[in-house]
């Protein structure tokens, strides 16, 4: 592979490769979120949803 190549390859279509980094980072950011915020994801949580009325 001449130099003339392994330059084109990071030359072209600059904007897409960009841009796919850039959606990368932001996908990686969002699933580190949401995996560092709770173990339950969306509010699934015990307190949720009303117990039952105990009968006498």
């Amino acid at each position: 592979m001449s130099w003339a190549q392994f330059k084109n390859l990071f030359v072209r279509n600059w904007k897409e490769k960009l841009l796919a980094l850039v959606l990368a980072f932001l996908f990686w950011f969002m699933i580190k979120g949401h995996a560092a915020r709770s173990n339950m994801p969306y509010g699934y949580s015990g307190d949720r949803y009303p117990r039952p009325a105990s009968r006498p």
